[in-house]
């Protein structure tokens, strides 16, 4: 006897494709302009410039998620769920975002998201050298002329350009330690995030 659905379940199904779809286009409403396409070591990420007011980055890269205080400035988050190499889907997390403090843009962030209809947009994003999210750390070290990798985890893991007080962390979390997953320009005194340490 062939299948036949019940009404019931149509409209089940119209419903969960429906919920899919809305869910489809916020998720794909909320990705940053990111315009230009270029990182610029210590300046800026996507358009968004160290020293503009939050209106303006927004104005650049659309509404964040969501903006928290946290103890020494305000982080502005773009979020997106992660699918991990074993298919675990991670809750929102950030993959961009800026931080702000006496409203001006002190730090400007991007990741990897693990999300296929993020990553192809924020691997664009690179720098006039080449350097982009999933390139190689060692590129980032020949390009900028850093030191070679030395001690631990995060002598190994991150690669630290300076430009007076502005500084660019290139940061491969992930043994070997190559793969570029983040990419911060900002004030090397910001004391958040990549900075942490900085001076």
């Amino acid at each position: 006897m062939p299948f036949t659905p019940t009404v019931e379940r149509l409209l089940i199904l119209a419903v969960t494709a429906g919920l899919s779809l809305v869910l489809a286009v916020a998720a794909g409403a909320k990705v940053p302009q990111f315009k230009p396409k270029t990182i610029v070591p210590g300046t800026s990420i996507g358009g968004v410039k160290i020293g503009m007011s939050k209106r303006q980055a927004v104005g650049v890269w659309g509404k964040p998620d969501r903006c928290q205080a946290e103890s020494s400035a305000t982080w502005c988050q773009y979020i997106a769920r992660s699918t991990l190499q074993d298919g675990t889907v991670t809750p929102p997390q950030p993959y961009a975002g800026f931080y702000v403090r006496n409203r001006k843009v002190i730090v400007v962030h991007v990741d990897l998201a693990e999300n296929t209809a993020i990553d192809p947009t924020v691997k664009r994003l690179k720098t006039s050298k080449g350097v982009k999210l999933g390139s190689s750390l060692s590129a980032a070290r020949r390009a900028y002329k850093l030191p070679p990798p030395s001690g631990g985890e995060a002598g190994r893991s991150r690669g630290l350009f300076r430009q007076q007080r502005r500084c660019t962390m290139f940061y491969a979390p992930t043994s070997p330690y190559e793969k570029i997953e983040s990419i911060s320009v900002g004030l090397c005194a910001s004391n958040i995030g990549a900075f942490i340490g900085v001076r």
